[in-house]
C-alpha cells in the first residue's frame, strides 16, 4: 500500500470519527442547549440519534421558562416540555413581552400578560388604577387660588376576567384546517383563533396575528399602531376597510409575524331565542366587553337582533408592546417608566414618560411654536398674553426693586410675595440653578386616555430639562427642594376638538413622583411612577 493512499484511509477514519453524530451524548447536550427552539426542531429531522438528544427535557425545560418569563414547574398533563412549547407556539411572544396597550377609542387599553401554569394558558389581564377614597385639598403656599388634590393610587391587575386567553386546545384548533374562524387562507399565521373568555352565551372573541409593517412603507401620514410619538421595536396598520381580513394584515409565514402586535376581535352572535334572556342577565359582562352600558346597548339592537345567526358588528383592536428602553429608567434618564396621572374628573390614566435621545427626538409639536420663545427663557408675556392683563406684569427691574425693599425691610417671604403678586413672573435666576442638572426632554404621552384627550396623545411636554427650562427650585413646604421646569400640558374640548398646549410647570418632586401646574385651570395635579415589576410578579402597585 502507498504512503498516499494510507495518509487518505487514515484521514477518512478520523472525520467518520469526528462527526457530529459520533460524539457523546453530553457533548450534543451542551451544542444543543445553544439553539434556538426552532433551530433544535430542525436538529430532531437529521437523524435518529440527535432526535432522541433534541427531546431531552434538559433542553426544553429551560426554554419553556425563557418563553413564559419565569419557572414552569410542570408540564401534565402533557407529555414533556417540548409538547408544552410546541402548544403554544407561536404565541410566546405575548408572555416575552408582558406589557400591551390598545388602540381603543378614547380610552385604550393596558395589558399584562403572563403563563398561567394551573391552565397551561397565556393569559393577559387589564391592569387598572383606582385612586382612595379618601382625598385631602390643600392650597398652594405660593397662590392660595391653586388647588392641589391628593394621590396616592393603587394600581391592580383585574383578574376577574381575563382579556385573552390561550390553551393547547384553542391554538390546536385555530391551526386546523376549517376550524379557524377565517377559512381564505391555508397559513396558521393567518387564522383567527378563537377563544373562551366570555362565559356569556352570544359572547365571541378571537386572536388575530399581526404582520409588521416595512419601516419604508411608514410614513408620517400612515394610520398604524402604535403613532409615531410612541416608541416602537414595529408598528401595524390599525385603519383597514374590510376588518384587517386582506392578506396584506396577516402574516402567511413566520417571518412576517409582528412580536410586537396583534389584534383582538369581539362579537355578538345569537343563535336562538333562548340567548335573549341569558343575554340579558348578563349585561354587565356585555357592557364590560365592549365599553358600553347595556341599556344604550340593547336599545340599539335592531329588532331581529334575537333571531337566529344574527351577529353584531365586530369590534377589533389592535395591541402593541413597548421597547423596554424607552420606559426603563437609567442612571441619565431616571424618569423613564409608566405612570399613574390624576386626571380630575376622568380618573386614573397610564402614562409612558420618556426621555428621547437628542437624536431620536421627535420635531415637538406645531401647537408648541408659540411657547418657543418662553421655552428658551423668555418671559411668559414676552411669547403670548395668558389670561393676564400685560399691564399687570411688572418688568425684571421692577421685580428686582420689590425683592430687594423687601429684603431690606427684613423680610423673609419676599419670594413668595412676589411670586404670588405677579402669578406670570418667576423671581428666581437661572444663576441659583445647580451646577449639575438633568438635561433633554421629557415626554408623558398618553397609554390610556379620556374623552377630552385619548390615547396616544401627548399629554405634558418639558422640552428641556436642564439650565434651558429652568424656573426655579421649590422653597415651599410641599415641593421643598423639587426642580421646577417649564413645560406644556395639552388640553382639548370634549372630543379632541380645538386641541391645544398650555403653559405650565413641571415640578420634579422626586423621581418616582411629579407633579405638574396647570397655569390656566389654577390646579395641580400629581403623577405616580408604576412599579411594573410589582405589577407583574404579585398584581399589585401602590404608591409609595
Amino acid at each position: 500500500m502507498s504512503s498516499s493512499s494510507s495518509i487518505d484511509n487514515a484521514m477518512h477514519a478520523s472525520a467518520k470519527q469526528s462527526t457530529l453524530a459520533g460524539l457523546p451524548a453530553e457533548i450534543h447536550l451542551q451544542i444543543l442547549a445553544h439553539l434556538e427552539p426552532l433551530d433544535l426542531a430542525q436538529v430532531a429531522q437529521t437523524c435518529q440519534r440527535l432526535a432522541l438528544t433534541s427531546y431531552d427535557e434538559s433542553l426544553w425545560s429551560p426554554i419553556v421558562d425563557a418563553a413564559a418569563g419565569q419557572h414552569v414547574a410542570e408540564f401534565t398533563p402533557l407529555s414533556s416540555f417540548r409538547e408544552l412549547y410546541a402548544s403554544l407556539f407561536p404565541y410566546w411572544f405575548l408572555t416575552s413581552q408582558r406589557i400591551w396597550f390598545g388602540d381603543n377609542e378614547p380610552s385604550g387599553k393596558f395589558l399584562v400578560t403572563r403563563y398561567d401554569p394551573a391552565t397551561q394558558s397565556i393569559v393577559a389581564y387589564q391592569v387598572v388604577a383606582l385612586a382612595r377614597a379618601t382625598r385631602t385639598i390643600s392650597f398652594w403656599e405660593k397662590n392660595p387660588s391653586v388647588i392641589i388634590y391628593s394621590f396616592d393610587p393603587v394600581t391592580m391587575i383585574d383578574t376577574n376576567q381575563p382579556v385573552l386567553k390561550l390553551d393547547a386546545g384553542n391554538v390546536a384548533r385555530g391551526a386546523a384546517a376549517g376550524k379557524s374562524v377565517d377559512r381564505g387562507s391555508t397559513s396558521r399565521y393567518a387564522k383567527d383563533v378563537l377563544m373562551d373568555t366570555f362565559l356569556d352565551s352570544g359572547l365571541h372573541s378571537a386572536i388575530m396575528l399581526c404582520r409588521a409593517l416595512p419601516a419604508e412603507a411608514i410614513t408620517h401620514n400612515s394610520e398604524t399602531w402604535p403613532p409615531h410619538r410612541i416608541p416602537a421595536a414595529s408598528r401595524a396598520r390599525n385603519a383597514s376597510r374590510d376588518g384587517f381580513r386582506s392578506m396584506g394584515h396577516k402574516p402567511e409565514k413566520l417571518s412576517q409575524l409582528s412580536k410586537n402586535n396583534f389584534r383582538l376581535k369581539k362579537w355578538v352572535e345569537y343563535h336562538g331565542r333562548d340567548d335573549r334572556s341569558d343575554s340579558a342577565s348578563s349585561g354587565n359582562t356585555i357592557g364590560n366587553a365592549f365599553g358600553i352600558g347595556l341599556p344604550y346597548f340593547l336599545r340599539r339592537l335592531p329588532p331581529n337582533v334575537f333571531e337566529s345567526g344574527a351577529r353584531m358588528p365586530e369590534d377589533i383592536t389592535t395591541f402593541c408592546s413597548l421597547p423596554p428602553e424607552s420606559y426603563t429608567p437609567t442612571k441619565e434618564k431616571p424618569w423613564q417608566g409608566i405612570w399613574c396621572g390624576d386626571y380630575s374628573v376622568h380618573g386614573c390614566e397610564f402614562l409612558l414618560v420618556t426621555q428621547p435621545d437628542e437624536s431620536e427626538a421627535t420635531p415637538l409639536p406645531r401647537g408648541l411654536d408659540y411657547l418657543r420663545e418662553w421655552f428658551s427663557g423668555a418671559r411668559l408675556s414676552s411669547a403670548f398674553d395668558y389670561d393676564i392683563d400685560p399691564d399687570d406684569d411688572p418688568d425684571e427691574d421692577e421685580l428686582a426693586q420689590a425683592a430687594t425693599e423687601n429684603a431690606s425691610n427684613g423680610s423673609d417671604t419676599s419670594n413668595e410675595q412676589t411670586f404670588m403678586s405677579t402669578p406670570n413672573a418667576f423671581p428666581f435666576e437661572r444663576s441659583q440653578d445647580h451646577s449639575e442638572v438633568p438635561s433633554g426632554r421629557l415626554e408623558a404621552i398618553k397609554l390610556t386616555g379620556d374623552p377630552n384627550v385619548p390615547r396616544s396623545q401627548y399629554s405634558f411636554i418639558a422640552p428641556d430639562l436642564g439650565h434651558g427650562g429652568f424656573l426655579r427650585i421649590a422653597d415651599e413646604a410641599t415641593f421643598r427642594g423639587a426642580r421646577v421646569v417649564r413645560s406644556a400640558g395639552h388640553v382639548a374640548n370634549r372630543g379632541f376638538i380645538d386641541d391645544e398646549y398650555k403653559p405650565s410647570q413641571l415640578i420634579m418632586i422626586s423621581h418616582d413622583r411629579l407633579a405638574q401646574f396647570w397655569q390656566g385651570f389654577s390646579h395641580i395635579s400629581y403623577y405616580r411612577r408604576v412599579d411594573l415589576d410589582n405589577l407583574i410578579k404579585n398584581g399589585l402597585s401602590r404608591a409609595s
